[in-house]
């Protein structure tokens, strides 16, 4: 453990350094994302406002919910998103094969020389910033028990975003090429979380809960933290499962990567 504690610590330094080489365009890009971002919660505040309620929710709630997605996916993906994204170029061009060769597993060295994205930063802070508003705006008062419980389910939030990047590049072991099924699992499915989910027809909800369960990120985290009804016939503990989903996802799609793995064929092969 120690040994790959120190690895990780200089692979985060070389991380860092690289991408601060160029320091006004660094900051240029988390400016950017600041003023993307925070114009997609403008408009989405605005969007639910002008309907007064949406499933019951107001502009401050949904606001709540989004910033919990954005958060946890700033986390998850700061660590994974690299990994995720660059794994089918790294196939393609035959530099993944090197991992194979280094004296340790080789997720873990994607991982590693991936590198820690820390152009998430602005997605951290903004989704921050904005649920401190919200939470404001709701006159909602944080206790220690109240924050741990935030605390605790933004980690199993996290998980579950990383789980979705690390599952997807799995397909990457069996396609030449861009791999579809990362925007589709990471991007596309994901919008459905965007609102409550107890807006959307039951099957979807299904979806959302048990077979692809987005909605552990922030719907059920969140309508525990603000006293919010869930889809009606569901079980009343399920808010408070984020972390063992996250735990759960997270350890099935390390299996699915590694059972992908086992099926790669080197690009000389």
């Amino acid at each position: 453990m120690k040994y790959y504690s120190r690895l990780l610590r200089e692979f985060f330094k070389i991380s860092v350094r690289t991408q601060l080489i160029y320091r006004g365009t660094f900051f240029a890009g988390v400016v950017g994302q600041w003023i993307g971002y925070g114009a997609t919660f403008a408009t989405l505040y605005i969007l639910v406002s002008s309907f007064d309620l949406l499933g019951g929710w107001n502009g401050s709630e949904v606001m709540v919910l989004y910033g919990l997605s954005i958060m946890s996916y700033a986390i998850g993906a700061s660590f994974f998103f690299n990994f995720a994204r660059n794994l089918s170029m790294r196939i393609r061009s035959g530099e993944f094969d090197a991992s194979l060769t280094k004296p340790l597993h080789p997720f873990l060295h994607e991982v590693f020389a991936g590198g820690w994205n820390i152009g998430y930063f602005s997605h951290f802070t903004v989704s921050l910033i904005v649920i401190i508003l919200a939470l404001t705006q709701l006159d909602y008062h944080i206790t220690p028990g109240r924050f741990f419980y935030l605390v605790l389910m933004v980690f199993g939030a996290s998980l579950i975003q990383a789980s979705a990047l690390i599952a997807s590049s799995t397909m990457s072991f069996f396609t030449v090429g861009s791999n579809p099924v990362l925007d589709f699992l990471v991007y596309d499915v994901k919008e459905f979380t965007n609102y409550p989910i107890t807006v959307f027809p039951k099957g979807i909800q299904f979806i959302l809960t048990f077979l692809l369960p987005f909605a552990f990120i922030n719907f059920y985290p969140a309508s525990a933290l603000l006293g919010k009804a869930i889809p009606e016939g569901y079980p009343v503990l399920l808010p408070y499962f984020s972390p063992v989903v996250g735990v759960v996802l997270f350890a099935l799609s390390i299996l699915l990567w590694n059972w992908g793995l086992k099926n790669y064929k080197s690009t000389g092969s």
